[in-house]
This record gives structure tokens, C-alpha cells and sequence, in this order.
């Protein structure tokens, strides 16, 4: 992997204004995804939910998929040379279905009251790569007509392609940031967020994230650029709190320098005074205009320091009139994901094995309101793991922990 990291230096009190410039080649990104049980597990319950709502008899999507280091993988590339090193030449079809053994594509299949859609994943600067195709079974009384299950399975299909991405994002997380900052779980919130992001990755205004702290909102600014910029476009993270006073015109200059056609990620521009956010406008103006390559112009990205901060009415304005909003969810919307999070953070923090709680702590923990957001559960499973040694925590030791 190929990364650059730099610290701009104030002038005066010498605070560093840019975390980590990221400059990627093509050998670092996540070119393909782990099929592993929690994959296939979230498209089951996809699949199944179609199934339900839809009234079909079965539905499976088959993938193209490569043996790499012992473990089955998606294949995200098409590239010859590195399918060859990856999988030293070994590809194969796998078939995720709703039935319980993943057949081929599954039981009694009859292919001519079958709906085959293809599964194209679009990279940014790319055409859109062939992964694989869902097949939905028609049942003989269907409730709605073939062109009306074409329809409905089209979005079926594009659920499974976020849900690729998104895993592709945790990979490149862990891979190339270096972190595990990405999405757990499979909430209702969380794809609607997943769309949303899409959506807002398409277009070309700045992005203004409102969240609180602990919502991701460093994993919605990643997600925005790697769906929205190329693999080698430079990822650029500055937090205003930390820019010299009245240094913000020159800060942001050397910024856009270094972001290229790539993506520049704000923090907590609600901390700017009157003039540095008047900088900042007047920034944008010009780099909007710029154009690398002749190709992209700046990504912009900014966020609020909470959700609801108070902002000068000119600053409303402005940002009304020039970003789309991106809003996170709280934990408190993501109580499905609870569970998902917490066995996650179980096994990151587990000092010898790893523990677990009965149903009653389970329910008490997705139940309590006064975990709003997801840093809160990290602390709380981290507390647990330092008293417990690998045994079932009750509920009471969990209300003595919450307390």
C-alpha cells in the first residue's frame, strides 16, 4: 500500500490542521470481499425478506467467486493477472439461496417461470463488472404480474450490490486506513443510509454530515468518497477546531492542493468564526470551478460538531443553498443493530476468551435509552471484558454496569 502522510504545521501555535493525506494504487484497495458466514448470512435474510414480500417460491443470486489464502472471496476486478494471483487461476460460481442448503441454483428449479436480473457493480471511473445473477422462482399463483416482480427484484438486486459495498468499505478500512472504522449490522436505519449515501455520492455538491459524536461520521465521509472517487484519489481529513486563527484561506489552499481530484473531508466547520467561514465560501467558488485531470474537481465533505448545533443565519443560508444533508442515525434508531455491534465489540475486546450474556442481558442492553450512541456501547463492552472471564453475563451485572 501506498500512503503519504503529512501534518500542516500553524505558523504559530504549530497544531496539526490535516490528518492523514491518503494516495492509494490499485494493489491497495479491497479488490475482493470475504463470503464468509456473516456475508452470506445478511443476504439470506435480504433474500428471505423478498420472498415474504413477494410471494415467490425461492430466490438465490450465484456469484463469481476465487479461492484466495484458503477462503472463498467475491471477485471485485477483472483483471487477469491479479485473478491469477489471487487465486492462482481457481474461480467458481457460489450460490447464496433462501433454501437451507444453497443449491444449485436450488431444489425443483424450473427455468422458464423463472426471473433472472444480473448483479453489476460499478466502481467510480469504471464500468459497471458482472458479479454474478439473481434468480427468483415464480410461484404458479403469484399475486403479481412478471413485469411488476421485475421491478420489485431490481431493488432486491440493488440492496445486495450496497451490500457488497458496504463490506468492501470494511475491508478497505481495515486494509488500507488501517482502522476498523465501518458499519456493523443491517438495521432498517443503517440501509436507509446506505441509500441515502448512494444517492449523495452521485452528485457533485458538498456533503454536510449532522450527527452527534460516536454516529460515524469519519465512516459516512469515507463511504462518500469511495463510491464517488477513484481508488488512487487522495482521501484528506482537517479538523477546523484545530486551524490557526485567521489562517483559515491559506490552510484551505494548501489543502485543495494536496486533495487533487480526490475528496476533502471538514470537521466541525460550526467552530469557524465569521471570516473563516466567509474563507471558506469563497473557497468554494474557485475550487467547484477547478478540475484535475480534466476529469474530477474537489469532493467536499463537511461535518457539524453535533446534530443540532445553532448556526449564524448567513451560514444557514449558505449551506442550504450550496449541500445536500446527510443526517446518521442514533443508536437509539439502530436498535437492531445493538446485538451486532456488542458481539463485534465482544470479540475485539475479549482479553482471554471471549463472553457472552443470557437473553435477559441481551434484551436489557437492546432496550436501554440512554445508549444513544455507538461510542457508548464500545466503552460499555470494554468495561464488561475487563470483569468477566469468558462467562455469560446476567442482567444484573449488566444493569450494575449501565448504571
Amino acid at each position: 500500500m501506498a500512503a503519504i502522510f503529512a501534518l500542516f504545521q500553524a505558523a504559530i501555535n504549530y497544531k496539526p490542521v490535516s490528518r492523514a493525506i491518503h494516495k492509494f494504487n490499485q494493489s491497495a484497495t479491497a479488490k475482493w470481499v470475504p463470503v464468509n458466514k456473516s456475508f452470506i448470512s445478511l443476504n439470506k435474510i435480504i433474500l428471505r425478506a423478498a420472498v415474504e414480500r413477494l410471494g415467490l417460491v425461492n430466490v438465490a443470486i450465484t456469484l463469481r467467486c476465487v479461492t484466495h489464502q484458503g477462503y472463498r472471496h467475491l471477485l471485485l476486478v477483472n483483471d487477469e493477472r491479479d485473478l491469477q494471483i489471487a487465486a492462482a487461476g481457481r474461480v467458481e460460481d457460489f450460490i447464496i439461496s433462501t433454501q437451507e442448503a444453497n443449491a444449485s441454483p436450488f431444489e425443483y428449479f424450473d427455468a422458464e417461470s423463472a426471473i433472472s436480473l444480473p448483479l453489476n457493480f460499478k466502481q467510480p471511473q469504471g464500468q459497471p463488472q458482472r458479479l454474478g445473477y439473481l434468480v427468483a422462482q415464480i410461484a404458479s399463483d403469484a399475486r403479481l404480474s412478471r413485469e411488476q416482480l421485475v421491478k420489485e427484484l431490481t431493488l432486491v438486486a440493488d440492496e445486495i450490490i450496497r451490500t457488497i459495498g458496504r463490506y468492501q468499505t470494511r475491508y478497505r478500512a481495515i486494509h488500507i486506513y488501517g482502522d476498523q472504522s465501518y458499519w456493523v449490522g443491517n438495521s432498517k436505519a443503517l440501509r436507509q443510509l446506505d441509500q441515502r449515501i448512494d444517492q449523495l455520492a452521485k452528485g457533485s455538491q458538498p456533503v454536510l454530515i449532522r450527527a452527534d459524536k460516536g454516529s460515524g461520521k469519519v465512516i459516512a465521509a469515507r463511504s462518500l468518497h469511495c463510491l464517488s472517487r477513484a481508488d488512487t484519489a487522495p482521501f484528506i481529513e482537517s479538523d477546523c477546531r484545530e486551524w490557526e486563527q485567521g489562517g483559515a484561506a491559506g490552510i484551505l489552499q494548501s489543502l485543495h492542493t494536496y486533495a487533487k481530484g480526490g475528496t476533502l473531508f471538514l470537521r466541525n466547520i460550526d467552530v469557524l468564526s465569521r471570516s473563516e467561514f466567509q474563507a471558506l465560501c469563497n473557497f468554494w467558488k474557485h475550487a467547484a470551478t477547478t478540475r484535475f485531470d480534466d476529469s474530477y474537481s474537489l469532493r467536499l465533505i463537511m461535518s457539524l460538531s453535533r446534530q443540532n448545533v445553532v448556526l449564524e443565519s448567513f451560514q444557514v443560508q449558505w449551506l442550504a443553498q450550496h449541500t445536500q444533508e446527510l443526517l446518521l442515525p442514533t443508536l437509539l434508531d439502530r436498535r437492531d443493530d445493538v446485538r451486532d455491534l456488542a458481539q463485534f465489540y465482544i470479540r475485539e475486546f475479549a482479553l482471554s476468551s471471549e463472553f457472552d450474556l443470557t437473553e435477559d442481558a441481551w434484551q436489557l442492553l437492546e432496550s436501554h435509552h440512554e445508549l444513544i450512541n455507538v461510542e457508548q456501547l464500545k466503552v460499555l463492552i470494554q468495561a464488561l471484558s475487563l470483569t468477566t472471564d469468558g462467562k455469560l453475563v446476567s442482567a444484573d451485572e449488566l444493569r450494575a454496569a449501565l448504571a
